[in-house]
């Protein structure tokens, strides 16, 4: 399975805006220049994320984006069905036929999706952005403006 540029932006995104959390609000721009994403797209990806719960905005000096609620109360599969839709390895239609080949591979896909839900479900964002900055050796840029 491969996620979508949707997805996998909004992800790069919301990593972002969990290092920043909770004072700091910041406009989608920077965001775009920080992560060096399309800033039209991403836009999109933001209102999606925001209307989907994750994010709230604020309009004027000190504006911009920030998510909606701690890092550690959202979890990573819920933005990536937010963003992505519902996943699965393949279509989820039941085999037309009853050809034991059909039936196995459409059971494979059933498993797949299955193990995919539960790993996603169990990595909050204060858990992904943990192991960002293991990763990364907690490096940040900082950026003034």
């Amino acid at each position: 399975m491969r996620l979508s540029k949707r997805t996998e932006y909004g992800l790069r995104a919301i990593v972002q805006l969990a290092k920043l959390w909770p004072t700091q609000y910041i406009q989608s721009r920077d965001l775009s220049d920080q992560e060096n994403l399309p800033n039209k797209f991403l836009e999109s990806i933001l209102l999606a994320l925001k209307r989907g719960g994750f994010l709230e905005s604020k309009v004027g000096s000190g504006g911009g984006y920030r998510l909606s609620r701690a890092p550690r109360e959202i979890m990573v599969g819920d933005v990536i069905r937010r963003l992505e839709g519902r996943l699965s390895a393949r279509d989820q239609e039941s085999p037309r036929e009853t050809a034991a080949g059909e039936v196995a591979v459409h059971l494979i896909n059933q498993k797949l999706t299955q193990a995919t839900d539960k790993v996603l479900d169990s990595i909050t964002l204060e858990e992904l952005l943990d192991e960002v900055n293991k990763t990364t050796g907690g490096h940040q840029e900082m950026y003034y403006i």
